[in-house]
């Protein structure tokens, strides 16, 4: 079904499954670690990167300290939840009611 629906909707040949795996199977290790050298690991460059990270309040300082030790400048700030944001009896932001036994 697949490839009836690439030939159909994509345009694909009929070969293109066996094509991708003949390709696939060129790649060698050092194409990998070279494409994550020249992509990935820039990402986590402090000088020329910006991480935002969400995190549960226990883990803030731990993550915090992290970044700081890979060179990140870091602000940690508290996101506060408005009232008017919680459904009614959804207090803790779980679906268990409070009188649940």
């Amino acid at each position: 079904m697949v490839s009836f629906t690439n030939q159909a909707m994509k345009g694909v040949p009929r070969t293109h499954q066996i094509d991708l795996l003949e390709k696939y199977q060129k790649v060698t290790k050092a194409d990998v670690l070279s494409a994550l050298e020249t992509h990935f690991l820039p990402l986590f460059n402090a000088s020329s990167s910006v991480a935002i990270v969400v995190t549960a309040p226990g883990k803030a300082e731990e993550i915090g300290e992290g970044l700081k030790g890979l060179g990140f400048e870091v602000t940690q700030k508290v996101m506060e939840i408005d009232d008017c944001e919680l459904e009614e009896g959804d207090e803790s932001g779980s679906e268990m009611s409070s009188d649940s036994r």
